[in-house]
């Protein structure tokens, strides 16, 4: 009987688990916390796997031979025959495919699974093309059902440990830190022992994590909470539906006039803490919440007039980034014909940035989406929300 996949998912769980406490203080300190999740599920989890059906390859029809019950009762025969096999790539971790997903069924299982293909092997007294078409049919509906069940199976794990993960990270993150303030108040000199070097525990090595170019001790430095994040997104996203059901109160107004009223919305539901057209870094910003004399949140309102806007956009944000995990949004305001196609060939030309590391979540009512962009040269990360807004009329 095969092994459940749910439990061999919980052992590469446990891997992924057991890497987040080997990584070193620095590394966790320094290195964005999606970025070291996202490591993480990549080195310890199985890939979703994809068999291309339409791409099948055979070889010739040969000369076998067949084992058959003797309709005598005199045991096995054989008896002379053809065979052919054909062969379809596969990716992803065809492993998991040996295991029972949670939805399985009692049929016999057809084809074999090899690491990068899906073989079947027609044998036959004499074969034909029916026969051979019905085998492969036989064979597409067999594998096609485990590959959907275990990689459905796979992508609910995969959240599930996505967020175990992040709290794990973050609670570690927060006790090196507090760990640090104690020794950091305590004014005593740390003890050296001048004797034999301490023996070096064996530490398994992480799947690379970009080193950052500074090798710097971490210094603590403000972010704006994942959950306040969120939240200012969830506004401006709020407010940009104002604009949508009322395009034709807003599709003639400037950038600087849709920014300012953004301000104002923001400045309402936060206190006065957003501001415009502030300087900061090496140029200044159309959107920013303040945290001290620095900045936790950045925003940027563009029109949409093709990918170079967004690339200017992306460049002029990541420029202003001061402090390690800098939030920030692009909000782009859409007044073509066909806003649908706009928006996608926005996140398109989002993924298709140079400084793009990942993404950061789905997309949000198939419009707002999240990513993870490298800011400097010391491979600070930024998240960066991407926030379409239509403000023309939708064909």
């Amino acid at each position: 009987m095969w092994a459940d996949l749910d439990s061999y998912l919980e052992v590469c769980a446990q891997k992924a688990k057991d890497e987040l406490s080997y990584l070193k203080e620095e590394d966790l300190l320094n290195e964005n916390e999606e970025v070291i999740v996202a490591t993480l599920l990549a080195s310890s989890l199985p890939r979703p796997v994809d068999v291309q059906w339409d791409a099948p390859t055979r070889s010739q029809i040969v000369e076998t031979t067949i084992e058959r019950a003797d309709p005598f009762g005199r045991g096995i025969v054989n008896i002379p025959g053809s065979k052919m096999t054909v062969s379809y790539p596969a990716s992803g971790s065809t492993g998991i495919l040996n295991y029972r997903a949670s939805t399985s069924s009692l049929s016999p299982q057809y084809g074999k699974i090899n690491t990068h293909s899906v073989t079947v092997v027609i044998s036959d007294r004499e074969l034909t093309s029916e026969k051979i078409n019905a085998e492969l049919t036989q064979v597409k509906r067999s594998v096609s059902s485990r590959v959907e069940w275990a990689n459905r199976d796979l992508e609910k794990f995969r959240g599930k440990l996505k967020q175990i993960l992040l709290r794990d990270c973050s609670i570690r993150k927060e006790r090196i830190l507090k760990q640090r303030a104690v020794e950091a108040a305590i004014d005593i000199p740390i003890w050296r022992k001048d004797a034999a070097p301490p023996i070096i525990r064996t530490e398994p090595k992480l799947v690379a994590l970009e080193k950052r170019r500074s090798q710097e001790a971490f210094v603590p430095e403000p972010i704006l909470e994942e959950a306040i994040y969120q939240d200012v997104l969830r506004v401006i996203s709020s407010w940009t539906k104002t604009f949508e059901r009322n395009p034709g109160t807003f599709k003639k107004l400037h950038e600087e006039d849709l920014r300012d009223l953004l301000l104002a919305n923001l400045n309402g539901y936060w206190q006065g803490a957003a501001g415009g057209e502030l300087f900061n870094g090496e140029g200044k910003t159309d959107v920013l919440i303040r945290y001290g004399d620095r900045n936790a949140f950045i925003a940027e309102c563009k029109i949409w007039s093709g990918k170079a806007v967004v690339e200017q956009a992306i460049d002029q944000l990541l420029s202003y980034m001061v402090w390690r995990d800098t939030k920030a949004a692009l909000i782009m305001f859409i007044k073509t014909r066909k806003p649908e196609e706009t928006i996608t060939r926005l996140h398109s030309a989002v993924r298709q940035h140079s400084k793009y590391c990942m993404n950061s979540g789905s997309l949000h009512d198939s419009t707002w989406g999240e990513y993870i962009f490298v800011a400097d040269e010391e491979n600070r990360k930024i998240s960066l929300a991407v926030i379409p807004v239509v403000i023309a009329e939708r064909q």
